[in-house]
């Protein structure tokens, strides 16, 4: 079971960096694959410059912009980050993109399209593979492309909605899937990802696919579902649910949301307080609160969590990225909960 499951840890760049980089290590010896840096201007410091520091302060783990977009860097510059920090840790690195949701929001413009994905992703692919890319008529390429000693380094798509996903299949080499955590939910966007692999004459089995799923662990079911609330509710109402909870067997209600929850800055996902986003959260009864996690992702007890993942592994997911509920604060109890108790259950199963 363990060789087949690999865990990932979101982590957030809002601690000072000896901080943040103890923490990373910390992750490596709890025995997570990967870590994932966030990639939001406002709030985080530099994903990049944290990769590399994370590069030289670890051995074995897996390090990734999660996510980074088209407009904060240009292409050029996002390759060119990319492949200087595979020089540090070649083997251990991949470049996840998305469309910049706080990154974003917190500068008052929209997140990317699809086509500027498209593009996107299509340059930085080119530059890192050493082929030459065009800009308004002229010519060049990245220099030091394949100075990694030619581990290369896999370019995925982030994606959400269906169409994402079937662009994820179609030009990158792989996706980080958000859409939830049941094999409804699963199977759907896999058909999606798949027809978009079919585009360009290839199949699901040629990409490299993690799922992100939500996570919130506590001592007992009922506080971590209390602490998960907000996500739960922003997922659902609000942010991507709709395009999936009809696949996942439940029957949720059809709930007004009030507009303080739709005041809330940047979101009710990102709310600086957080027990405040819970009360706000109280038009939503504890039962469907409870199915929208278990949805969502894993939000229980150590022992629940580790059966999900047992459970979900029989329907094709094998890669985890985390992100714990609490978005921008530092992970501790996530990687104590599953360097603890999670990761050493999958190990002996």
């Amino acid at each position: 079971m363990a060789e087949s499951i690999k865990i990932s840890m979101r982590v957030p760049g809002t601690s000072p960096m000896p901080d943040l980089l103890r923490m990373i290590g910390q992750i490596e010896d709890a025995g997570f694959d990967g870590a994932g840096i966030l990639d939001s201007q406002m709030i985080c410091r530099d994903t990049f410059v944290t990769m590399g520091m994370a590069a030289n302060a670890t051995s074995k783990l897996r390090l990734f912009p999660a996510v980074t977009n088209p407009f904060g860097r240009i292409p050029s510059v996002l390759a060119g980050a990319a492949q200087t920090v595979a020089e540090i840790a070649p083997g251990r690195t991949k470049f996840i993109i998305g469309t910049g949701y706080t990154s974003a929001t917190t500068i008052g413009r929209r997140p990317a399209t699809l086509r500027q994905m498209r593009r996107c992703i299509m340059e930085v692919k080119a530059l890192l593979a050493g082929e030459a890319v065009e800009y308004d008529g002229m010519t060049n390429r990245l220099d030091f492309a394949g100075s990694d000693g030619g581990h290369g380094v896999p370019v995925l798509m982030a994606a959400s909605g269906p169409r994402s996903l079937e662009l994820a299949g179609e030009v990158a080499d792989g996706a980080l899937v958000l859409v939830g955590y049941t094999p409804g939910i699963v199977g759907k966007a896999l058909e999606h990802l798949e027809i978009g692999a079919k585009r360009s004459g290839r199949t699901l089995e040629d990409l490299d696919v993690m799922f992100a799923v939500r996570t919130c662990v506590s001592d007992s079911t009922e506080e971590a579902r209390r602490l998960a609330r907000p996500v739960a509710a922003h997922w659902a109402l609000l942010w991507g649910g709709p395009n999936w909870l009809p696949y996942s067997g439940l029957d949720i209600p059809d709930y007004e949301v009030p507009q303080a929850v739709r005041d809330v800055y940047p979101d009710l996902g990102h709310a600086p307080n957080w027990e405040e986003a819970i009360e706000l959260t109280q038009f939503v009864d504890d039962e469907v609160n409870g199915q929208l996690c278990d949805a969502l992702g894993l939000i229980g007890t150590p022992e629940y969590c580790t059966s999900r993942i047992k459970e979900m592994a029989q329907h094709g997911v094998n890669q985890l990225y985390l992100m714990p509920c609490l978005t921008f604060a530092p992970p501790e109890a996530e990687v104590q909960a599953f360097g603890n108790h999670v990761i050493p259950a999958l190990a002996a199963a």
